[in-house]
This record gives structure tokens, C-alpha cells and sequence, in this order.
């Protein structure tokens, strides 16, 4: 089942994860605490558990005594490998990226835009924009989706609330690019938000686009700032299914609508990452005020299309499939072309390798699917060459040979 193997989307697996990792432990110790008494004869007779006494809890306490000081050595060393942390990718060649967060004149939904910009005037500077919007309140809210808070090591993001995005904060369009820039309107995951992702679009702006990735109202934000000032933790129940996902493809089109009319752009695509795919292949069946150009999917989470999608299992505008290791085992294609990406996990397509040392983040990948073997940092310039590639040429052809002799592999 494609739904479970993400990174936020079904937290049931990865409690049962956790639970058939704690179950074990908990089996083989207690089991181990089981003798076979004899009887006058020398005989092994039934196991019977033996009468806790001095000796039973020192036993108790040196068969703990090795995983106890194990997790309390990953908990101690990751503590301190996430000081410094994340580091700023240099994959920008150079170039200087802006960030600002508006919201629409319809509904006010929350949107991040990253794009080109110009550089400060001499004797003037930029603000560095933060790389969580809503500093501590979305790294939390992002901890308590992937079990971090629950297990105590919410620490591994709450130090995302710190860190800079490497984006000019409200810094003005590169006006000499700006007709010329493709846009792309990308909708999070379920249990995302409009942060996550911020090295990773702040690569694909580098390449020569402007992405505006947004916050969705439906619950499935992990959190977000609504339009009355209150905040909106992630309330998957807040809506069904099909309501939610209508609701969502709703707002890629708002989006698209308002952004288009701020900038002058050449060429609109929608796309997504996990859950926002379905929402990006549903809006682009009820885009009515204008061309679409064609769809960008980032392992499409398609058993969350609730029979919403085309029935024809095919969108009718060109689409181009990126895909993880785990997903291309599950066997899930889409579009005119599917890029498996060799050694990406689901979490590879936001920013979570990113987020704390790989030596970190690899284990954790044991129980939720954020960092695969593959270079995070590679892997994030490729997806962007290869997407601009087919931004430029609003054709499939143009991601064919892209960067794919090593890292993408036609499936």
C-alpha cells in the first residue's frame, strides 16, 4: 500500500514500527529473565518465572544495561550533531533566491513563493527569511507527526526553528527574468506544510522558476496560520476524504489564479509531493480559467485519489513522475514518464536528509522513510535540472537523458 510508505502520512505505521521494535526488546528481556528449574531427577520441567528478589532486578538491570546505554548514546550524539544544523546546500551556482510568504484575496490560504531576485543595493541588505515560517509552532507540529515528540527526541527539528532558509526575505522579482520564468504551484503532503521543502525549492528557483508552494486549510497541514489569525494544527477528521482532496485542488487552482496575475510568468505547471499529487492531478482537471502546461509529480501518493482522479488512469496534460526507491517497488507509474530515483526514500523529496547528519538520519529511515543512500544534496539539483528541462520545452522529451545515467532510471 503506496499511502503507508511515506514519510508523514500514515503515523499507524510507524507506530507499529516502533511497537514491534519496543514488543521485541521488551520479549527477549523478560523472556530471558525465564529459568527451567529442575527436579530431583535432573529434569528439565515447565519454565516458570522466578521470584523477584536482589539478584532477579540486578539481572533486569544488567540486561538493559546495553540498549539503555545505546539509546541513550544515539539520543546524547544526536543531541549534539544537530547543533549547527541543517547546513545550507550550495547548489544555488551563485545565484540569489527570494522568499516571501502572501496570502490569496479570495480565501487567504498561506503561500510560500521562491524566486530569482535581485541583489542588494550597495548599502543596503536583505533579511535572511527563517526557515520554519511560524519558527518553534512548525517544527512541533512537524515533530508530532513523525512520532519525534512522542519518543522524546523532538529535538531532531525543534533546531529548525533556528535556521535560515538562505533566501532574501521580501526581496523584489529579478524583473529582467520574470517574464521568462516558468511557475510552478506545488502542493505538500499530507501532514506537510509550505517549509519543508525550502532547500529543495529554493534549488528549483536557482534553475530559473518561480515556485509557490502552498499551505493547505483542509487539516492536512501539520500546521498553518488561517486567514482570522488562528492557528490550524493538523486535523485530519476535520474533513472526509473526498472532501478534503476536493478542497485541496480547490486551492491549487486559487493559487495558480493569484500568483499568475502577480507575476508575469511564461509557461504554468501544477505539482506536488506524496498526497499533493492527487491534489495537482485533480486541480489540473478543473483549471478553467486558463492553459495548463503540465503536471511535476513527486511519488504520487495515487491511492489517495478516492476515485477523484481521471479514469482514464492518464492526466490529459504532460506529466513527468519522480519516484523513490520504495515506491517504484510498489510499482506505482504515472504520467507520460516515470523517473525512478535510485537511493531517494519519500523523505528525499522535501528536505528531511537535510535536517540533522546522515549518520542520524539513515537510522531513523529504519522506521519512517526520510533519507535514502543517495547524495540528499545531488538529488535535489537533478530533480531540478530535470524539471526545468521539461518546464523549458513543455514536453516529456525534454527530462529524457537529463542527469539519468546514474540517479534516474526510466520505469
Amino acid at each position: 500500500n503506496i499511502r503507508r510508505q511515506t514519510l508523514t502520512f500514515n503515523n499507524s505505521v510507524m507506530y507499529r514500527r516502533w511497537l514491534a521494535i519496543l514488543t521485541y526488546t521488551a520479549f527477549t528481556v523478560c523472556n530471558s529473565f525465564q529459568i527451567p528449574p529442575k527436579n530431583t531427577k535432573g529434569q528439565v520441567t515447565r519454565r516458570q518465572l522466578i521470584i523477584p528478589d536482589g539478584e532477579f532486578f540486578g539481572s533486569i538491570a544488567e540486561k538493559l544495561a546495553w540498549p539503555i546505554g545505546g539509546i541513550a548514546a544515539f539520543r546524547i550524539g544526536a543531541r549534539i550533531a544537530v547543533i549547527g544544523q541543517p547546513r545550507l546546500p550550495n547548489n544555488c551556482n551563485g545565484k540569489d533566491i527570494g522568499s516571501r510568504v502572501i496570502r490569496t484575496d479570495k480565501s487567504g490560504i498561506r503561500v510560500r513563493i521562491f524566486y530569482p531576485c535581485k541583489k542588494p543595493i550597495q548599502g543596503t541588505s536583505y533579511n535572511i527569511a527563517p526557515y520554519c515560517t511560524d519558527g518553534r509552532e512548525t517544527s512541533d507540529g512537524m515533530a508530532g507527526l513523525v512520532g519525534f515528540r512522542q519518543l522524546g527526541i523532538s529535538f531532531l527539528l525543534a533546531h529548525l526553528a533556528e535556521a535560515e532558509s538562505g533566501c532574501y526575505e521580501n526581496a523584489d522579482i529579478l524583473e529582467e527574468e520574470e517574464s521568462s520564468l516558468p511557475l510552478l504551484v506545488y502542493s505538500h503532503g499530507y501532514g506537510g506544510n509550505m517549509d519543508m521543502a525550502t532547500y529543495f525549492l529554493r534549488t528549483m528557483a536557482s534553475k530559473g522558476m518561480i515556485v509557490a508552494a502552498i499551505e493547505h486549510t483542509d487539516g492536512t497541514a501539520s500546521s498553518t496560520i488561517l486567514n482570522d489569525g488562528t492557528r490550524l494544527p493538523f486535523s485530519p477528521s476535520l474533513m472526509n476524504s473526498k472532501a478534503s482532496l476536493n478542497k485541496r485542488a480547490d486551492e491549487v487552482i486559487e493559487v495558480s489564479n493569484f500568483i499568475s496575475q502577480k507575476y508575469k510568468t511564461n509557461g504554468l505547471f501544477y505539482g506536488g509531493h506524496s498526497y499533493g499529487c492527487p491534489s495537482a492531478i485533480l486541480a489540473s482537471t478543473r483549471r478553467m480559467n486558463g492553459h495548463l502546461d503540465g503536471l511535476i509529480l513527486h511519488d504520487p501518493a495515487l491511492g489517495m485519489g478516492y476515485d477523484l482522479l481521471p479514469r482514464s488512469g492518464q492526466p490529459d496534460v504532460p506529466t513527468v513522475s519522480y519516484i523513490s526507491d520504495e515506491y517504484n517497488r510498489g510499482g506505482v507509474r504515472y504520467g507520460d514518464v516515470t523517473l525512478h530515483v535510485r537511493g531517494a526514500f519519500h523523505g528525499n523529496f522535501v528536505d528531511a536528509p537535510l535536517w540533522a547528519p546522515s549518520w542520524v538520519m539513515r537510522p531513523l529511515s529504519a522506521v519512517i522513510p526520510a533519507c535514502g543512500p543517495a547524495d540528499p544534496v545531488r538529488v535535489h539539483d537533478d530533480l531540478a535540472i530535470s524539471a526545468k528541462a521539461f518546464m523549458t520545452s513543455k514536453s516529456v522529451s525534454g527530462v529524457i537523458g537529463v542527469n539519468q545515467a546514474d540517479l534516474f532510471e526510466p520505469v
